[in-house]
């Protein structure tokens, strides 16, 4: 049996009471199942703020705040404060069976929630035991854990944070939901695992492996490999082969493997595309909390290959052949895979900026999307995000969290481009905008670390040098089809036409069946596309997952006229 944590360790689940009149059944409840390993600390909504910045005072840690009320006595407010003190926290009001039904409360939920001031609302205990309650709770504690780091790292990555291929296997390894931590060759921590591991440091990253081994600056392929992810490629043909593990891919692997197809996902980064770099998807179905893109990605990975879809991971589709039997896709390494249909769900890359003297910055202080373990890195600095979609103000969001200071930093209005409700969510979070500028430079006063960037005003050209640490440049993308055969219809930008549209834009030329194109089917028959790389499509990632559950039809549609 496990010893109980240490009282002096003990995160604290803080609960704020408005009376004593439901005292009881909550502490109870949270005491019975939780007191082993957290501290169940129960106060007046009238002393919390007080007790949180005791908390913080003595170092203590905060997993969640449960309050019946949002502010204290002298109208602080309790959530506010414990996003401030404590960011990885986790936050919910918490109301009686049937109260979200009365305006006040709802117009109060709502209020919160579009502040970014609670992560939803828990229902008070009904019953002993109440085990919605408790998956409510459970659910949040475990969030924070990810959030800080709490789950076993037995993985430690050693390398300097100025080097591009240390962010890159933390992003690797992050993207995959590996729990590791980072250390500086120098530091203290460093030190003790090279001595330990009896190897030396000699300016490239080193892994240390749960086992004691030592990877020596891995490539995608080994590092994953030594995770237990296949890299191989099926030695015979398939009768999909999905390029690109986003999520339209990621759903057309479900749906094409549980309907009995044989099935390859090859995917050269991580799971997930740019979903997976999303800190907090508000408005997925059926996530009222949210989900991080990591996880939603993750959970749809595993989907797949329990039934029974084959991924071949950091393995980069490099060419396409159409033959007779199929499609020939040739795969970085000189390596070919032979499949019956092909579906191309390769995504976008983010666009890049003329950066100048900022370039040898990329991947150490600038980083193209903002990762969560990129984020949790900017802790006490001043950082800028370039951008004004719906994905730069979640990355602003999410930096918020550990950032002292983050400014958006855009060229036009962003009711233009961005979602009301995020836009409401960067104004609570204290978010600075800067509009009608663009980056134009920066650099380093010491030679070192990035310390500062230019920005250059669009109407006077005026330009401004202000302080910043990192910066996060998320500014659209363009279409990942420069390797796909000749054949196959795209429009000037580089995306996939499809279905209809392959008729209406290239005429009978294009289209060399006598059938009709089937729905995201490309001029090529057999060859479809979904997501983000093809034209038309809705930049979301639930209309990425549709279509890539109802391209599945199309393919069993092409397969059965070819049998």
């Amino acid at each position: 049996m496990s010893a109980v944590t240490d009282p002096a360790e003990r995160p604290i689940i803080l609960v704020a009471l408005a009376s004593d009149e439901t005292r009881e059944p909550v502490v109870s409840e949270l005491e019975h199942r939780y007191s082993r390993d957290y501290e169940i600390t129960v106060v007046s909504t009238a002393d919390a703020v007080d007790r949180l910045k005791r908390a913080a005072a003595a170092q203590s840690q905060v997993a969640l705040v449960l309050a019946e009320s949002p502010t204290s006595a002298d109208k602080q407010s309790i959530f506010a404060e414990a996003r401030r003190l404590f960011p990885e926290g986790k936050r919910s009001l918490l109301i009686g069976w049937g109260e979200w039904a009365e305006p006040a409360t709802a117009h109060l939920l709502f209020e919160l929630m579009a502040a970014g001031h609670i992560d939803y609302y828990v229902l008070r205990p009904g019953r002993s035991p109440d085990e919605s309650f408790h998956r409510a709770v459970t659910e949040y504690l475990r969030d924070w854990q990810v959030a800080v780091g709490k789950r076993s790292r037995d993985i430690t990555v050693v390398g300097e944070d100025a080097q591009l291929r240390t962010h890159e296997i933390a992003r690797l390894l992050a993207r995959g939901s590996v729990p590791f931590a980072m250390a500086e060759p120098e530091s203290d921590a460093g030190r003790d695992v090279l001595a330990g591991a009896a190897v030396r440091y000699d300016g490239v990253p080193l892994v240390r492996l749960a086992d004691g081994e030592v990877l020596r600056d891995p490539d995608n392929a080994e590092l994953l490999r030594a995770f237990g992810l296949n890299t191989d490629l099926p030695d015979g043909p398939v009768d999909l082969a999905v390029v690109g593990a986003g999520p339209s891919g990621l759903a057309a692997a479900v749906y094409a493997a549980s309907e009995g197809l044989s099935v390859l996902v090859l995917e050269r980064d991580a799971i997930g595309g740019q979903c997976g770099t999303s800190s907090l998807i508000r408005n997925y179905l059926g996530f009222s909390r949210g989900i991080s893109g990591a996880e939603l990605s993750q959970r749809a990975y595993q989907q797949a290959w329990v039934f029974g879809a084959q991924f071949a991971h950091s393995r980069e589709a490099v060419g396409m052949t159409v033959t007779e039997s199929g499609f020939q896709l040739e795969v970085a390494g000189e390596q070919q895979v032979q499949a019956r249909s092909v579906l191309l769900a390769s995504g976008v890359t983010y666009r890049t900026l003329p950066l100048g003297d900022l370039t040898p910055y990329v991947g150490s202080a600038v980083f193209y999307g903002a990762s969560a373990v990129e984020a949790r890195a900017q802790k006490g600095r001043t950082v800028h995000v370039v951008g004004g979609g719906n994905s730069a103000g979640q990355a602003a969001l999410h930096l918020a969290r550990y950032a002292q200071s983050v400014t958006l930093v855009v060229r036009r209005s962003l009711a233009e481009s961005m979602s009301k409700y995020l836009i409401d969510q960067l104004d609570a979070a204290g978010v600075q905008i800067e509009m009608g500028v663009k980056l134009a430079g920066g650099g380093s006063s010491t030679g070192d670390r990035l310390d500062h960037i230019v920005l250059q005003n669009l109407h006077t050209g005026a330009e401004s040098t202000v302080p910043s640490e990192a910066v996060f440049i998320t500014i659209g993308a363009r279409p990942h089809t420069d390797w796909i055969a000749d054949e196959v219809l795209r429009d000037q930008w580089g995306y996939v036409i499809t279905g209809g549209d392959v008729l209406a834009e290239g005429g009978r030329r294009a289209w060399p069946s006598e059938r009709q194109p089937h729905p995201l089917e490309t001029s090529v028959p057999g060859c479809f596309a979904v997501g983000d790389v093809r034209r038309g499509s809705v930049k979301r990632v639930a209309s990425a997952v549709g279509e890539g559950s109802v391209v599945v039809s199309s393919v069993h549609a092409f397969l059965a006229g070819t049998a």
